[in-house]
């Protein structure tokens, strides 16, 4: 009889040890999948800066020649700011909404 309330005991510290241990592993894998998309989003803004390095290229280059710039060219670059304003935002914790590829564009 005490042999059984031994293992009893022991069968619910091994539960209690288990459940802080997934604890501890959702914990660990939640952060590592924040870090992952911290850099997904990270990379996405350095790529829609470059996009907008090309778009003022060749905006200047329009005004040059001597036309207006397109009011689309206008619109696009200024929510591609946006865009990478809110992926700069997400990487570094400032808000918990994902930017547009799981979200929406900005307008």
């Amino acid at each position: 009889m005490v042999e059984k309330k031994k293992s009893q005991s022991s069968n619910t510290s091994v539960a209690e040890s288990q459940s802080s241990d997934d604890k501890f592993a959702l914990i660990i894998m939640n952060f590592v999948i924040d870090a992952f998309y911290s850099v997904f989003f990270i990379v996405l803004a350095y790529m829609a800066f470059w996009i907008i390095v090309v778009l003022s290229v060749l905006g200047f280059i329009v005004r040059a020649v001597g036309s207006e710039q397109p009011d689309d060219l206008k619109g696009f670059t200024k929510r591609l700011t946006f865009f990478i304003s809110e992926c700069l935002n997400f990487s570094s914790n400032n808000i918990k909404e994902k930017p547009f590829p799981f979200g929406k564009f900005p307008d």
